[in-house]
């Protein structure tokens, strides 16, 4: 008897063995008559030696403790002849276990149902993977001054506190995390509300209010303009901290949407704009860039939730890194929705992190990160123009504009009005014109070239359009997507 397939019990107790069906492969399944001790055509393996005394088949799992009952069953008569008194604590045991495991009816349905939900957790374990947790420790936690930083060198004994400079934790407040947590959200306690608020303005203005994001202390920056940062934080604090409000209210204001146009007085004025004397122009960042082509082709999903998914990536890199023992030593490309997810459940290696969101500054997650370096290189030209996520993007972009008007300024609108959200000027749409006119005629000479451009990526082109048209369309909307202004907001 065994509670799982390759398991084998002797005498009750499981041994290091395991079924061989090295006839019957994977499948026991069979049509023909069930057989103890011979094989089909007669052939006997008990030879009259062996007298087969019993045979239990069972429609659910047997745990350990019922399988060793079913072993000594033989030995429970003895058992039950003996007078009371002369059974021992052993003996006693075996009895208990033999009555709630075989007769009492209870603990029989409370044993039926305990193998049900045994069942729906192997199922919830299979969806996911062991993870570790913090328990509080039940003594006061304590720690010692170290006199100028030596370990060995102790000083007075102190316990959990809030710094003297900020307001103190209410004194019926657990010191621990709770605690801590419920100080941060009180509405007397002023840093996390500015800090929060001065990183919210960073991501969207480009340059916190406080310009040294991840230092507050008095070797940060100074804020530049400091009521704004108390009203922001009390507002916050007011809206019973609700973020969507402030984000609302900072992307609606007039300073957000007044137009980035330097004239030479705002220039003289206010060089860096930290006074926002027009409006911010910053590059975006590396995941919205990518979500930027996906969603503008339609190739964006909607889904949310769910386990991390791989995207294109080129091969090598996490190969290049792994150790021999590692489980993401090799790279599995997803398929269907999941190369179109959103670049927030790319699953992410640390020591080799995506490579076109690396180009455009995504931080390798090594470490801490509040502020992300902006720069401006050729390799993100290239990135734009050659990884297969933004060719495939670019021809699903011109495959619906191409389907959306057979005029070449409306094409051209449809692209623009989602990449950069406006039209082209006549000047614009000259050079587009040129440009769409020498492509069609370099690939309907060469076909081969079209037909090559229009098949990258994992989803089929459409058929109902010619490749050299929609070949020469996908380099027009590839060159849009690379202008600054596409991916600058």
């Amino acid at each position: 008897s065994g509670h799982q397939a390759s398991a084998v019990y002797l005498d009750g107790k499981r041994v290091n063995a395991g079924a061989d069906p090295n006839t019957v492969g994977g499948n026991i399944e069979t049509r023909v008559p069930l057989r103890l001790g011979a094989r089909e055509g007669g052939a006997s393996k008990l030879n009259g030696k062996v007298a087969l005394q019993d045979f239990r088949f069972y429609r659910r799992l047997l745990d350990a403790e019922e399988i060793a009952s079913l072993s000594t069953s033989g030995l429970l008569q003895h058992i039950v002849e003996l007078p009371p008194e002369e059974r021992t604590k052993e003996q006693l045991a075996s009895l208990y276990q033999y009555f709630i495991t075989n007769i009492d009816g209870p603990s029989r349905e409370i044993r039926t149902g305990l193998d049900k939900l045994k069942s729906e957790q192997r199922g919830l374990r299979g969806r996911g993977s062991v993870s570790l947790v913090m328990e509080e420790n039940e003594s006061e936690p304590f720690a010692h001054v170290l006199t100028r930083g030596v370990y060995t060198d102790k000083a007075e004994r102190v316990t959990p506190d809030t710094p003297a400079v900020l307001p103190p934790m209410p004194a019926d407040a657990p010191k621990n995390r709770l605690g801590l947590a419920r100080w941060l959200n009180d509405p007397a306690n002023p840093l996390p509300a500015r800090v929060t608020m001065n990183r919210t303005w960073y991501y969207l203005f480009g340059t916190g209010i406080v310009e040294s994001n991840d230092d507050f202390g008095i070797m940060g920056a100074r804020p530049v303009n400091p009521k704004l940062l108390d009203w922001l934080a009390a507002e916050f604090i007011e809206s019973k901290w609700n973020y969507r409000h402030m984000l609302r209210l900072i992307v609606t204001s007039a300073t957000y949407r007044q137009s980035g146009v330097v004239t030479p007085e705002k220039l003289e004025k206010d060089p860096s704009n930290r006074l926002l004397a027009r409006g911010p122009r910053i590059r975006l960042d590396a995941e919205p860039i990518r979500d930027l082509a996906l969603a503008a082709s339609g190739l964006l999903s909607a889904k949310t939730g769910g386990p991390p998914v791989k995207p294109y990536q080129p091969e090598g890199i996490w190969e290049a890194v792994a150790m021999p023992q590692s489980n993401t030593r090799h790279y599995k490309q997803d398929s269907g929705e999941s190369l179109y997810r959103r670049s927030l459940y790319t699953m992410w290696k640390r020591s080799a992190a995506p490579a076109t969101l690396e180009i455009f500054n995504a931080p390798t997650r090594e470490s801490f990160c509040v502020r992300r370096d902006r720069t401006n290189t050729p390799l993100q030209a290239l990135a734009l123009l050659n990884d297969p996520q933004f060719i495939e993007a670019s021809r699903e972009l011109a495959a619906l504009a191409i389907k959306s008007s057979s005029d070449t300024a409306a094409r051209t609108d449809f692209i623009t009005l989602r990449l950069l959200a406006r039209v082209l000027g006549d000047e614009e749409r000259k050079v587009v014109g040129e440009s769409l006119a020498s492509l069609l005629e370099n690939f309907r000479a060469k076909p081969d070239e079209a037909i090559k451009l229009i098949t990258t990526g994992a989803k089929p082109p459409p058929q109902d359009i010619e490749a050299p048209e929609l070949a020469a369309w996908t380099m027009v909307a590839s060159q849009i997507l690379n202008l600054d202004e596409s991916i600058t907001r």
